[in-house]
């Protein structure tokens, strides 16, 4: 039998979570998996070891010298064929930032005010005196609050591996890197920290660099200092729970003595966010009730 009203309304205690809150852990809808599968980032690859575009000066040759040693063909080729660039910005819509847990050798959870951390203040989309510059100022408590996010803040973190931590929130594959630029050399500036993945915050692993989304975060492609985001991992299927970041080292293309990290976010082996829980029995349930009386409705409206 349809409803008097002729529309089908879902159950009111359907559980529904948005985007952001999902967990490995929860029940998640058909609808927000749809969701979630249109908001993850799509590839743009760049696969010409010849192509002439420039990305705030840094080119596939400029790549192929950085990672591969010189800028040859055979180098060129080997950033193509390791998908090492991706012509296009990494689009954090259903990812989830990583908490700054520990910063400098200071537990941030027992000390969430301590330290300070920087703004950039040009501002995505947004037209003022601050446009195309890298001009940023210090707010003075509150390192937890810069590291959090993917957003304008940033932090500096010092050289020693495990002094500077982030929770990833699951176990993850891999972590990408979100970084603020502040001067040149281009990319060099962009990817001047190393990375290292643990489990337990003791024991550590390098990752290296295996993925570059040129455009950085943000579509307002006049904000210079965003650019050049980008995903590290140690080149197996391994999954790590903590991330630590420190400037220069292996894995930096600069050690200038400082570094400035936007945020962090775990990913998974195939650069996506990790994979919602199987929805429940009685999400089930009712996600059927529901398809059946769409059904019902459809037939009594045609006959």
């Amino acid at each position: 039998m349809s409803p008097s009203s002729g529309s089908i309304r879902a159950p009111a205690n359907l559980p529904t979570y948005r985007i952001q809150e999902v967990t490995m852990f929860k029940p998640i809808s058909i609808l927000s998996l749809s969701l979630l599968a249109a908001n993850v980032s799509h590839a743009a690859l760049v696969t010409d070891p010849d192509d002439a575009r420039s990305w705030q000066g840094a080119t596939v040759g400029t790549f192929a010298a950085l990672y591969y040693g010189s800028n040859t063909l055979a180098n060129r080729q080997l950033v193509v064929s390791n998908q090492l660039l991706d012509d296009g910005h990494f689009n954090p819509a259903g990812f989830a930032a990583a908490q700054f847990i520990k910063y400098n050798g200071v537990d941030l959870v027992a000390n969430p005010g301590f330290g300070s951390y920087g703004t950039s203040l040009d501002q995505p989309n947004v037209n003022d005196a601050n446009d195309g510059t890298y001009n940023y100022t210090f707010v003075g408590s509150g390192a937890a609050v810069g590291g959090s996010s993917v957003d304008q803040h940033w932090v500096q973190t010092d050289n020693t591996v495990g002094n500077s931590i982030w929770d990833l929130g699951f176990q993850a594959t891999k972590a990408a890197v979100f970084n603020t630029i502040d001067h040149g050399p281009l990319p060099q500036e962009a990817i001047e920290s190393t990375v290292y993945l643990s489990n337990d915050k003791i024991n550590w692993t390098q990752a290296v660099t295996e993925r570059v989304w040129l455009e950085g975060i943000y579509a307002d492609t006049t904000v210079i200092w965003d650019g050049f985001a980008y995903a590290v991992g140690t080149g197996t299927s391994a999954t790590f729970r903590y991330a630590s970041v420190i400037w220069g080292g292996p894995g930096a293309l600069l050690a200038d003595g400082d570094n400035e990290i936007n945020g962090i976010m775990g990913l998974e082996a195939n650069f996506q966010p990790p994979s919602p829980g199987i929805p429940e029995p009685v999400s089930l349930a009712l996600l059927g009730f529901g398809l059946a009386a769409l059904a019902g409705s459809r037939r009594h409206r045609s006959s």
